[in-house]
């Protein structure tokens, strides 16, 4: 079995090289840069995280573009939209929220942007801790094979081919530009995205610019060599995340003395800290945040990297509602509504108003933002309105066929509505598709029949240890079942035991 990541890189380079790009004029004569394909960016899901235009099988997918990941796979988002089968391989992969199964699927097309691949394999990711807002992942070894610039500002990706280029200066845009040469990387044998030498107070560190992450981290062991302390008054947490697997990541924010990337130094920026437990091999991800505060060209042709500061906070997601967030929503991003509907309801840096935080969400709904729906047919569930429920879920997973809470809030629409056997297959359906036990597999399992209410909850405590959500979500599952079948009112959740989810 060939993987499909191999033939990508091919059909990559062919595609890029097949483009009718014209050469942009440089100082030395005998050097073009020649432009191969250009791409516009997009803000998706509920990190707003960046993704660009594919197509997998002839249909439309939304791909996240990540020059953190290692490699090119799809998810289960992607693979449960089209039916696809798979097939596990018995590897399994690392990432900062664990380890997840990896599975493959043949597909018969395959395009990213000016890529595309013919019929063949591709890797599936089997856990990602919730379910992702995109189809694929396209990663460092796909993104990087010619020169990319990332232009947040104008949402756009470039890619470039040099023509006797190397030792001109390539950031054609500015001669401020910063140049700062890749790094060997010791801890990783075969870095496709070659890291650099950036200082945290003072300290050298290894940093890579991370597309996939929403803001800049350092890792808690690098933190200490910068004299940053876990546990100290000016480091705070934040709660934690999840990213392949499914385990949550502890994070703190803290301000920063100073940050210098090249010529550039940056006052009192603020950056998280994450206790990755040695699962990266850099120190720093420069995320989003910084992404959009620079213009950046990945020199591979160079093994360099250029960086010019076009303007914004540098480090930092700040609370409340940031300028780059109101322009998408208002320009009718529904993933941006979304997250501004959030921001309201929980009065996250502005005062808590769950009028404006309705008005937005109304606005998402209206565009059949599946998330949207899920929260509305939550709230109609706690109104008692258990058929309209049932019909904003089955549209949403209908978009969304691998998010398995939303899954499981349709069995318990079905008791309510009396359709408890037709809400059992189509659980059944769902749950089929998940081939291990990763959670919440086991309570569908439970709501099933296939085990009793005691051995969900020793499951559930044989997950991670640290990780409270699974008890939670245990318990109120539970409880949400026996109401169910009682017929009394939706129990409120436990404010202190209440997971992050989707519809929360």
């Amino acid at each position: 079995m060939k993987l499909f990541s191999s033939l990508l890189y091919t059909a990559c380079l062919t595609a890029l090289c097949m483009n009718d790009a014209a050469a942009i004029a440089q100082d030395q004569a005998a050097c073009q840069y020649m432009e191969l394909a250009r791409l516009p960016l997009h803000y998706t899901g509920p990190g707003l995280q960046v993704t660009m235009d594919g197509t997998i099988n002839g249909t439309p997918a939304v791909m996240l573009a990540d020059t953190g990941a290692s490699r090119t796979a799809l998810t289960r988002t992607g693979t449960e939209k089209r039916g696809l089968h798979l097939r596990p391989t018995g590897n399994r992969t690392w990432g900062i929220g664990g380890v997840s199964d990896m599975y493959t699927t043949r597909v018969d097309e395959f395009a990213a942007g000016p890529a595309k691949s013919s019929r063949g394999y591709v890797e599936v990711f089997g856990d990602m801790g919730s379910a992702p807002a995109f189809d694929a992942i396209v990663g460092a070894p796909y993104l990087l094979q010619a020169d990319m610039e990332l232009n947040l500002a104008q949402k756009e990706a470039r890619f470039f081919r040099p023509r006797n280029c190397d030792h001109n200066w390539l950031a054609y845009w500015s001669k401020d530009a910063v140049a700062i040469p890749f790094e060997r990387n010791e801890m990783s044998e075969k870095p496709v995205n070659p890291p650099f030498t950036i200082e945290i107070n003072g300290a050298k560190m290894l940093a890579i610019i991370d597309s996939g992450a929403w803001r800049t981290s350092i890792d808690a062991h690098a933190a200490e060599r910068a004299g940053i302390k876990v546990g100290g008054p000016d480091v705070v947490s934040i709660g934690s995340s999840v990213g392949v697997g499914s385990r949550h990541v502890s994070n703190w924010r803290t301000k920063v003395a100073t940050i210098k990337i090249g010529d550039e130094v940056v006052h009192d920026g603020e950056i998280a800290v994450m206790d990755t437990k040695g699962q990266l091999d850099v120190d720093v991800l420069l995320g989003d945040d910084f992404l959009r505060a620079h213009r950046v060209l990945f020199a591979m042709s160079q093994r360099r990297i250029y960086l010019s500061y076009v303007g914004g906070d540098v480090f930092g997601v700040k609370p409340g509602i940031e300028p780059w967030v109101q322009k998408e929503a208002d320009a009718g991003n529904p993933d941006a509504q979304m997250r501004i509907a959030d921001i309201y309801q929980a009065g996250n840096g502005v005062p808590r108003d769950p009028g404006l935080a309705a008005q937005w969400l109304d606005k998402a709904a209206a565009q059949g933002h599946p998330r949207a729906r899920l929260v509305l047919a939550r709230r109609a569930m706690q109104q008692g309105q258990y058929a309209a429920a049932a019909g904003q879920l089955k549209a949403a997973l209908e978009q969304m066929p691998a998010e398995r809470f939303g899954a499981l809030w349709l069995y318990l629409a079905r008791v309510r509505t009396g359709a408890q056997e037709a809400g059992k297959k189509e659980l059944e359906a769902t749950f089929a598709r998940t081939e291990d036990d990763a959670w919440p597999k086991p309570i569908a399992d439970y709501y099933l029949g296939h085990i009793d209410a005691a051995e969900l909850l020793a499951r559930a405590r044989q997950i991670e240890s640290g990780n409270p959500a699974p008890a939670c979500d245990a318990g109120r599952y539970i409880a949400e079942l026996q109401a169910a079948q009682k017929g009394e009112a939706v129990p409120d959740p436990v404010a202190e035991c209440t997971p992050v989810r989707p519809a929360s």
